[in-house]
């Protein structure tokens, strides 16, 4: 590129876009990943871009929940070639992270930023288009392993109640929205799946003779889960309130898509005001920390577990080991005889 060439912030992101777009390309076809996870990588990059573009803007305009103001970024009026992606240093990258670090960011959210800069320089080395990745001479920070606070069985057992119990009382549309609810949660948690799978669920999809479901998780990656007693005579019990040419399980009102997100999160919503579940506590994915946590607690195998949840890394799994080694510990100071005062 001539370095005389006046060049603005777009024109430089543009080139970076290009170089990036076939990073990103093998993450969609050959890795498998989702288009709203290609999004988050792109985000990541832009922001290392902005640092590397115009640090004094960076610093005053990126933060935490802070709006950014594109229109202040200086334009440049002659650029070289260590300012593009492929080209960064590990000096660069580094001042990068500590800048990040300073202003509050979570130590999750700066090796997120790490994983997605480290792939894309593997991508570069393995392409033959560069000899060596930065970030092999960059450290990951230690973080610290936040575990998710689980649902107890008999909470879990004091939801499913609630959401039964009305399925059989008052008017048809009545009994129809109330066995829709119990259907969702009842699923939800007989197979842990995520939100994103379960309003895209097809009839399709159902294999009831084998009390199984063939779930499009992650990517477009299929698996097989199975499903409870409890929950086959549910969605057998819902399956008569559907339109005939409806083609999910859980359709919109409009017959032709599905539920949304929100519309399930509002149902979990209005059944933690009518419990004593917090809020916070009965979403989508607590339901999913939920079976997973109580299935292991019954002696499933952490393979097993991984499968059933469609996690593509063993080590994200993991986390449910973590939680009933917590468990084990405080069980331990409460009940052995040599722990004083249960401490």
């Amino acid at each position: 590129m001539n370095d005389n060439k006046f060049t603005n912030w777009d024109d430089y992101w543009l080139v970076n876009f290009e170089r990036l777009n076939i990073f990103f390309d093998y993450l969609y076809s050959i890795k498998g990943l989702s288009s709203n996870s290609i999004t988050s990588y792109k985000d990541d990059f832009k922001n290392i871009c902005l640092y590397v573009w115009d640090k004094n803007w960076f610093i005053e305009n990126i933060g935490i929940k802070k709006k950014q103001d594109y229109s202040k970024i200086n334009s440049r009026k002659s650029i070289n070639d260590k300012l593009f992606i492929e080209n960064f240093t590990h000096k660069i990258i580094s001042e990068y992270f500590f800048e990040l670090k300073k202003k509050g960011f979570k130590e999750s959210t700066i090796n997120r930023r790490y994983s997605a800069l480290n792939q894309f320089f593997n991508f570069e080395v393995n392409e033959s288009r560069l000899k060596e990745n930065p970030l092999d001479r960059i450290d990951r920070i230690p973080s610290k392993r936040v575990l998710p606070d689980v649902l107890s069985e008999e909470e879990v057992e004091e939801i499913l109640n609630y959401v039964r119990n009305p399925i059989n009382i008052g008017s048809e549309s009545k009994k129809k929205k109330s066995l829709r609810t119990a259907c969702l949660v009842e699923v939800l948690y007989a197979t842990g799946m995520r939100v994103s799978e379960l309003i895209n669920l097809k009839l399709s999809d159902l294999r009831l003779s084998r009390r199984i479901l063939n779930v499009i998780g992650k990517g477009n990656k299929q698996r097989i889960i199975p499903i409870t007693s409890r929950a086959h005579d549910i969605i057998i019990k819902w399956m008569n309130y559907i339109p005939e040419n409806s083609i999910y399980l859980f359709p919109s009102y409009g017959i032709n898509g599905h539920i949304t997100r929100d519309a399930v999160n509002k149902l979990l919503a209005d059944i933690s005001l009518n419990t004593d579940i917090d809020r916070k506590r009965l979403t989508p994915h607590k339901l999913r920390h939920a079976f997973a946590t109580h299935i292991m607690n019954r002696g499933a195998d952490l393979r097993v577990v991984q499968e059933l949840l469609g996690h593509s890394s063993i080590s994200t799994t993991e986390i449910y080991t973590h939680i009933l080694d917590t468990r084990l510990v405080d069980l331990l100071k409460k009940s052995h005889p040599l722990s004083k005062d249960g401490i």
